[in-house]
This record gives C-alpha cells, sequence and structure tokens, in this order.
C-alpha cells in the first residue's frame, strides 16, 4: 500500500500541474483575442497563431479566425483543464492512510460522472458542428471507458466505507 500512496502522490501533483497549465492557457487564449496582444498573429487564408509571451515562437495553430472556432478551442482546453482537476481529485483519494472515505467516493463520483456524461455529449456536439475533423468517436468511447472504471471504483469505495463502518460498530 505505501507503493500506492507514492504513486498516487506524484500522479496527483503531476495531473494538478497540467490541469494548471490547460486552465492558464485558456486564459491565456481569451486575454490574447480579447485584447489582440502583439502574441496574437494573424496568418494567411484567416488562420491564426498564438505566440510563447514574450517571443514570436507559436505556442498554438488556429485552423479559423472566427469566435465559434476561438470559443471551441477555449472550450476544449479548458474541459481537459477540468478533466485533469478531477483526475487529480482522484489520486488524492488513494494518498490517506484511510482510503475509504466519502470524500473519495464524492471525487470518483464526479471524475465518472464527467466522464459518462459531459465529454460525450460535448463530443456528439462538436462532432456534428465542429470545422475540425478530430476522432470524436475515439475520445468519445476512450472517457466513457475512463468513466466505468471510475463507477467500479466508487462501487468498491462504498463498499469499503460500509466495511469500514460496520468494523467501528463491532469494536
Amino acid at each position: 500500500m505505501k507503493l500506492v500512496r507514492h504513486i498516487s502522490t506524484v500522479a496527483f501533483y503531476l495531473t494538478r500541474l497540467i490541469a494548471a497549465g490547460y486552465f492558464l492557457t485558456a486564459l491565456y487564449i481569451i486575454l490574447c483575442v480579447a485584447f489582440n496582444l502583439p502574441t496574437l498573429q494573424h496568418l494567411p487564408d484567416n488562420r491564426f497563431a498564438i505566440c510563447y509571451p514574450f517571443t514570436s515562437e507559436h505556442f498554438l495553430l488556429g485552423a479559423e479566425y472566427t469566435a465559434g472556432y476561438i470559443a471551441e478551442m477555449v472550450l476544449l482546453i479548458f474541459l481537459y483543464g477540468v478533466f485533469f482537476a478531477l483526475l487529480s481529485n482522484v489520486f488524492k483519494s488513494f494518498r490517506p492512510q484511510k482510503i475509504f472515505t466519502i470524500q473519495g467516493i464524492r471525487h470518483l463520483q464526479w471524475f465518472y460522472l464527467i466522464n459518462l456524461l459531459l465529454f460525450p455529449l460535448v463530443f456528439l456536439i462538436l462532432g456534428i458542428y465542429s470545422i475540425e475533423d478530430y476522432p470524436y468517436v475515439a475520445m468519445i468511447t476512450a472517457h466513457c471507458i475512463m468513466g466505468i472504471f471510475a463507477l467500479f471504483i466508487a462501487a468498491i469505495f462504498e463498499q469499503g466505507v460500509n466495511l469500514q463502518n460496520d468494523q467501528d460498530l463491532i469494536i
């Protein structure tokens, strides 16, 4: 169990860092576009690029400089920030000495609900209306598989909480 705690601690901090990167990237795109910062470059064929701060090196490339496309880009980046934040909470659930907790169940419930409901819905809508040609079916499938595994782990956690409560009553 010690190994699980160590791995979950590293994974917790790593996924928190990744989530922060996604959130900051979404905010950076919004700021660049809203204030037409010098890091926003207009490219031929109505394309655009957003550069790293204080440089002219491209960070993100956009296929179409329209409000809809930029909103779609920000939405997806923000949603993956949410995904990694929720995933970090799942890893956080495996860090304490007592892992079967109500809080751990809640973290898992949020994770499986987002993966089973929100992501498939968003990708279904984007698959119909988006100008990008992403493998939306594969993305929906991947999120559903993660959601189902999280659902199973949440059920195991609920059983663990019940067993711990029964044991506490006996002692």
